[in-house]
């Protein structure tokens, strides 16, 4: 049976190929069941006011407004207090808007500008919320 194989084929070659492809896509496998490199998005109301809590000790959302694609929200305290949540690569960053900021209303969409040099502006597509918050930015209380 030996003398029947191909001449030229280096089989030690081959099975390290083949190995390393079945070991490849052994931890792809693993990593899909443990739940890594998932697209993590902002999945309902309750999640941003955890990511709120988390990101700023003390902060108490008592009203939500998610983006429709899940990558931002906005969060506002009992003393109008807005916060801003962004996802940035696989994490979330939260962010204490003070004013001045600048809102920028578009139908359905509206753009945040925080002011501040390290925080690009952030559009939320809000939907009929939009009007409402970004009212909501004009009346921020200064501290």
């Amino acid at each position: 049976m030996i003398e029947n194989l191909p001449a030229g084929v280096d089989w030690v070659q081959l099975a390290t190929l083949v190995g390393s492809l079945i070991a490849v896509l052994a931890l792809g496998g693993l990593a899909r069941g443990m739940g890594l490199g998932g697209d993590i998005r902002i999945v309902d109301d309750g999640h941003a006011i955890r990511l709120a809590r988390d990101g700023l000790y003390g902060f108490e959302a008592v009203d939500v407004a998610r983006d429709r694609a899940g990558y931002a929200a906005l969060v506002k305290d009992a003393a109008s207090h807005h916060a801003l949540i962004v996802k940035t690569g696989a994490h979330f960053v939260v962010r204490m808007l003070r004013p001045p900021v600048e809102g920028r209303l578009d139908h359905a969409l509206l753009t945040i500008d925080p002011m501040e040099p390290d925080f690009p502006p952030v559009t939320l597509n809000l939907g009929e919320k939009a009007q409402y918050w970004a009212a909501g930015l004009r009346h921020m209380p200064d501290a």
